[in-house]
């Protein structure tokens, strides 16, 4: 509920039943304008209407409370806006499942909001090639912005415009109505033709889902036939950083005699070459588990956890 609705409903509650601290309050505020007694039918029938007042209050709590952002959308905005800016010169931010884990305490909250984002289509979940259950999370804004700027990469490299509409329709028609991180090839060439706007269907051939597939929108699935992995173009330096920059991390706190460090530290050190700064990797082996983090008088310690 905004100010002026706020303020609009007190003072036809005042009106009714004067409260002189409220009134006195209510006409210290802004752009307050005493409006005589007079009542129009609408204001009666609000402030005299018990139950329909209490009713509308608790739908707008309702309202709000399902428009609220979500403990995990507010950690991967969070994410988002300290996303390396180097990395962020290669890629748009996507952060990890590990990293919401190190931020969001309620591990199984954190999954069912998840699951939540990407059917509404605010996320994008991307198969990551380092381990199994190793996901990317992007927001559909951002991934939609890395579709047009393949788009954009190919038109400058030559690519013909027949073949280019590939790309468009990927984003309206595919990503649009689906959700999840996979997509079959059945499913892809009854999808990407299909324009519901104009009743309409475009042709598309194999050249279309390569090019998806050359530029790094589409990779294969290793175990299913005829399947694809939604994914990240260009992403391939920032999966060598992320493998690499676990290993160092690692490594500099297993060398010492305790294997510790204070977050401060840790933070002002360089591992090796990597795209992705230490508070990048420090979250991400929070939340898998491999370092545990422990608050001292001194600040926030990093430990490896032994096995």
């Amino acid at each position: 509920m905004d100010d002026s609705t706020s303020r609009k409903r007190r003072r036809t509650m005042l009106r009714l039943y004067p409260d002189e601290d409220e009134r006195e309050a209510l006409e210290e505020e802004p752009g307050y304008v005493e409006e005589g007694t007079g009542l129009d039918e609408m204001d009666i029938r609000m402030a005299t209407s018990a139950d329909q007042y209490d009713t509308f209050e608790e739908d707008e709590d309702q309202l709000y409370m399902q428009q609220a952002p979500s403990d995990t959308l507010i950690a991967l905005q969070l994410l988002r806006s300290q996303f390396p800016a180097k990395a962020r010169e290669v890629v748009q931010p996507f952060m990890l499942r590990s990293q919401l884990y190190s931020l969001v305490d309620d591990r199984t909250l954190v999954d069912r909001e998840l699951d939540d984002l990407r059917r509404d289509r605010v996320v994008r979940v991307l198969k990551l090639p380092t381990a199994p259950d190793d996901y990317a999370f992007m927001l559909a804004e951002d991934y939609d912005a890395a579709v047009q700027h393949q788009y954009q990469l190919m038109q400058e490299a030559g690519t013909l415009p027949e073949q280019l509409q590939v790309f468009p329709w990927f984003s309206q028609r595919v990503l649009a109505r689906c959700s999840d991180n996979s997509i079959t090839h059945h499913d892809l060439l009854k999808l990407l033709p299909a324009d519901r706007k104009h009743k309409r269907r475009d042709e598309v051939t194999e050249q279309h889902i390569s090019l998806l597939l050359n530029c790094g929108l589409l990779t294969r699935h290793l175990t299913q036939k005829d399947t694809y992995w939604f994914a990240l173009a260009g992403i391939g330096p920032l999966i060598k950083s992320l493998i690499k920059g676990r290993k160092d991390l690692l490594g500099m706190l297993s060398r010492r005699r305790y294997p510790e460090m204070f977050v401060k530290e840790l933070e002002q050190k360089k591992l090796g070459q990597s795209l992705l700064d230490s508070r990048f990797h420090m979250r991400d082996l929070v939340g898998l588990g491999s370092i545990a983090k422990v608050d001292t008088t001194s600040g926030p310690l990093l430990r490896i956890v032994k096995n």
